[in-house]
């Protein structure tokens, strides 16, 4: 059997079809879109230029809904992208007021303007479109430290850690700040520290919203020496003794021992010392008194007196009742 031949289309005649159809879509879309239409349209709103002595408060409205009539295009694009209306808080604020309020007629106004077009806009979802603010108030706060500090060994600070600047400037919803009596440093360890230390570190803000510090990091500073340990042997004396009251301390010399910079051993002696026991003060059950250091020299660290509880005998006492 021989094979049926092929149908043969005309792709002349398909491809004019398909010119004039399109064709005719065309000017069905710019007939059916030229036209003007009514309809809602949903806008985004979007707050700006927000005054430096305020915070805009939670749950502001953030969309409006309008009546546009307008060609079918323009309802077309605002299909694709929905509109947004910016509102410039500076223009309408004012100072002290935690509340801006937009009337009707300045919103059509507003969103007529910045849609750019000759639109016919109604029946807004929003009568007035009232924003809350929040008033910030600020204060100075003493800054703490939280830095962990490790010394090498033998090597021990002078003083106590020096923080500058020692406040620092917080701003912020006065709900907020009338709680925050300080802030702290961020916390880090700086191990193995064997001279002068100096170092900056963040301030951390505490987790409230839209608080401010300023600074945002303060120096740490502290001297740091070696020390060494040395020891003296000192007479212990009596105050407030009694005329014609003998005693017999027991004992009546100890040792201090304390630890000092390297730098100056040589110049601390037991003259820089003095070592007391009260009398007034005795323990008249136990017959001790407890030792104390009526002097010491500036510089020294970790003192301490070997007897810190004295024994004592009375051998006369000629005192008249």
């Amino acid at each position: 059997m021989s094979a049926k031949p092929k149908k043969k289309y005309n792709t002349g005649k398909i491809k004019k079809f398909l010119f004039f159809l399109v064709l005719a879509i065309l000017f069905w879309m710019l007939t059916k879109f030229s036209r003007e239409y009514t309809a809602t349209v949903d806008a985004n709103i979007v707050y700006k230029s927000i005054p430096n002595e305020t915070l805009l408060a939670e749950n502001n409205p953030e969309t409006l809904s309008f009546d546009l009539t307008t060609n079918g295009f323009e309802f077309f694009y605002y299909q694709l992208k929905q509109p947004e209306i910016t509102v410039n808080l500076a223009e309408y604020y004012k100072k002290g007021n935690k509340t801006v309020t937009i009337g009707n007629a300045q919103l059509v106004n507003l969103i007529e303007n910045q849609l750019d077009e000759d639109f016919s806009i109604k029946n807004l979802s929003l009568d007035t479109l009232s924003i809350n603010l929040e008033l910030l108030v600020s204060k100075k706060v003493p800054v703490v430290s939280k830095a962990g500090l490790n010394f090498k060994k033998g090597y021990m600070s002078l003083d106590s850690i020096s923080i500058k600047p020692d406040s620092v400037q917080i701003s912020g919803p006065r709900e907020v700040i009338d709680t925050i009596a300080s802030v702290f440093t961020k916390t880090e360890n700086f191990k193995n520290i064997d001279s002068d230390f100096s170092e900056k570190v963040a301030v951390t803000v505490p987790d409230a919203p839209s608080l401010s510090v300023v600074p945002k990091e303060v120096k740490l500073s502290l001297r740091v020496q070696e020390f060494t340990q040395k020891q003296v042997t000192l007479p212990i004396e009596v105050i407030n003794l009694p005329q014609r009251t003998i005693i017999k301390l027991i004992p009546e010399v100890t040792t201090v021992s304390f630890n000092v910079p390297v730098k100056n051993f040589n110049k601390v002696s037991e003259t820089d010392f003095k070592l007391l026991c009260d009398f007034s003060e005795r323990n008249p059950k136990g017959n001790f008194m407890l030792t104390q250091l009526s002097k010491r020299p500036s510089g020294i660290r970790d003192v301490e007196i070997k007897d810190k509880k004295i024994d004592f005998l009375i051998f006369k006492n000629d005192s008249k009742k």
